[in-house]
């Protein structure tokens, strides 16, 4: 996809971006705010990531979670501030909730943060205020499974080739949730019933879907400062500081930490059969556009890659628990992001991204492990190969798909246009991958 965004060419000689934003909402409410950015020396746009957007867009398969992330409008220097977000309340058929009693506040998120201890670029983020452990080794499955030939007569097919093909599909959005992302949010939710049509007509009847979203916050701080692709947060402590984790510190903020996102009513994700009728398919359109804004008011130290490591966690039972299905199921990683991302570059002692990797990894054991899973997302590429997003990302099932959010000024302005430029990642591309993805992984035994 063509992005407009300041991120996707920038010069080696420093340059100071000021946006002063306009009246943004929260669940609905006036937002107060304003950024301004400094980017110094920011490095080259990563070579795979020129390549795709040099490139015709051709299906991909992958195994994904969806993750959405918000940033504070690019590289550099940002000051703005949040409001506590407020949860939509529409609920449809079709949603399902886990049996847990437990609950989470609506609207509330948190951030967090770990060691990070390699950066390369001058990036300087500042977000202003706003209200409100895992494993890691190395994956049980490499990368991606290629298929190099027909097997010979009479030799059976062996997991990933044969002609079965998945029973379900489970979505996962990480969409940022700090002050800058109103406007992407709203985009999406008008973007997601061109996806939602092409991934029912994609996949075969009978097909079950999941599709649920969470955001960024594991810790809350009020402050984002970026540099050197390293951040800050609140009182100078480093992003380490706000990877607050759930088995340790429960939150309870609704969406945060890993666990999905409650729009309202108690539903956590949607549960649909691509052969449902259509007033069930309108409920999923209009569940996820509630659910996509996730608000404004999550924490300003930004973590795309950790929720996902506890998303699978029993720690997140009472929101999550049936969510992610083992065998038989593709998982689709989708982020959407407009700041670097700010998961701990080193988490118990391993990269974070691998550390990410190997925790999710483990709840596809039964399935191929990492080769039932596969992502993308629009994110921001300044930093992209130096933080643990592209650790996750990059070996998965298949290659991830990626690209820049539309201009903020498309977004804000123009949203419809913004939802079809999204849409040329989300309908035209990423469907094909997912459907190919599922051809490969065989039906649980």
């Amino acid at each position: 996809m063509a992005g407009n965004s300041v991120h996707s060419q920038r010069p080696v000689a420093a340059e100071i971006h000021r946006a002063v934003a306009g009246p943004g909402t929260v669940g609905g409410r006036p937002l107060r705010g304003a950024r301004e950015e400094i980017v110094m020396q920011a490095p080259p746009t990563p070579p795979r990531a020129l390549a795709r957007r040099s490139c015709p867009r051709a299906p991909l398969v992958l195994s994904a979670s969806l993750v959405v992330l918000a940033c504070t409008g690019g590289a550099g220097e940002t000051e703005s501030g949040t409001d506590s977000a407020t949860a939509p309340t529409s609920a449809t058929n079709g949603m399902t909730s886990p049996s847990s009693g437990a609950s989470t506040t609506s609207g509330g998120e948190t951030g967090g943060a770990s060691d990070m201890t390699e950066s390369t670029s001058s990036e300087t983020t500042t977000t202003g205020d706003a209200s409100a452990s895992s494993d890691v080794s190395a994956s049980s499955d490499g990368g991606p499974k290629l298929d190099v030939g027909a097997p010979d007569a009479g030799e059976q097919e062996t997991e990933g080739t044969t002609g079965d093909g998945c029973t379900s599909v489970d979505l996962l959005f990480v969409i940022d949730n700090s002050v800058s992302m109103g406007d992407y949010q709203n985009a999406l939710g008008l973007a997601f019933p061109g996806f939602a049509d092409a991934i029912i007509e994609s996949l075969p009847p009978g097909t079950n879907l999941h599709v649920g979203v969470t955001s960024t916050t594991m810790g809350y701080s009020s402050l984002g400062i970026t540099q050197n692709c390293v951040a800050t947060g609140d009182n100078n402590v480093p992003q380490d500081g706000f990877y607050e984790t759930p088995d340790m510190v429960n939150n309870g903020l609704n969406g945060a930490q890993g666990r999905l996102f409650d729009p309202g009513g108690g539903v956590y994700y949607y549960d649909i059969d691509t052969d449902a009728d259509p007033a069930e398919v309108q409920g999923l359109k209009d569940w996820f556009a509630d659910a996509a804004k996730v608000g404004t008011g999550g924490s300003q130290i930004e973590m795309a890659t950790a929720p996902v490591g506890w998303v699978a966690d029993p720690a997140n039972n009472a929101s999550n628990a049936g969510f992610i299905r083992d065998e038989g199921a593709v998982l689709v990683l989708f982020f959407m992001q407009d700041e670097a991302d700010q998961t701990p570059l080193t988490i118990e002692g391993a990269p974070g991204g691998v550390h990410v990797r190997t925790r999710i990894a483990a709840a596809k054991a039964a399935c191929g492990g990492t080769n039932c899973i596969i992502g993308g997302g629009f994110l921001n590429q300044f930093c992209y190969d130096q933080t643990p997003i592209s650790d996750l990302l990059e070996n998965l099932g298949a290659p991830p798909e990626v690209t820049e959010l539309p201009d903020e000024n498309l977004a804000e302005d123009f949203p419809d246009q913004a939802a079809e430029e999204m849409n040329q990642l989300l309908r035209d591309t990423l469907t094909g991958v997912i459907a190919q993805k599922c051809d490969e992984i065989p039906p649980p035994q």
